[in-house]
């Protein structure tokens, strides 16, 4: 099955957890398209598509909004996985989760995936710094990736 993970990454936690949901799957399949950087250009030619987000400042990247909004109709006649990486746990979680993807795209998906969070400091400016550690408490890069949760989601996917 010819996949393609798509993601936006500000700093990297994103992409991280991309390239590991692309490593469960088939290399010579599988393409990763960083809507921060790549062009997409046919997506009709994938068999799967899975689009993966972030949180910052409450709210997914626009880019990935604009994204599922353009592709509705194809994503909707794909397998299709979707994965938001946010700090937050539980209902909030959930909520943001809803936030950032169409209904009509998290009713359809295969499989639905919060991988967790991590604070990458040296990758942030002074003033997301400041911030991650009044809202975290903690003066240290943290990594709260759940590797089960990853494993779990590329299984719903199917091979």
């Amino acid at each position: 099955m010819k996949t393609v993970i798509i993601y936006i990454s500000k700093h990297g936690t994103t992409e991280k957890v991309a390239r590991l949901i692309a490593d469960k799957l088939d290399p010579g399949k599988t393409e990763l398209i960083n809507l921060g950087k790549d062009k997409v250009v046919g997506i009709d030619a994938f068999d799967r598509i899975i689009i993966g987000g972030s949180i910052h400042m409450a709210t997914v990247h626009k880019k990935t909004k604009k994204f599922c909004e353009a592709n509705n109709s194809t994503l909707l006649k794909k397998t299709l996985g979707l994965f938001l990486c946010c700090m937050e746990t539980g209902e909030k979680s959930i909520e943001q989760f809803e936030d950032a993807f169409p209904e009509d795209l998290r009713r359809h998906a295969s499989s639905t995936l919060l991988p967790g969070y991590e604070y990458n400091l040296d990758k942030m400016n002074f003033f997301e710094r400041i911030l991650v550690r009044k809202i975290s408490g903690s003066k240290e890069s943290i990594s709260k990736i759940d590797h089960d949760k990853i494993e779990r989601f590329v299984n719903e996917l199917g091979n």
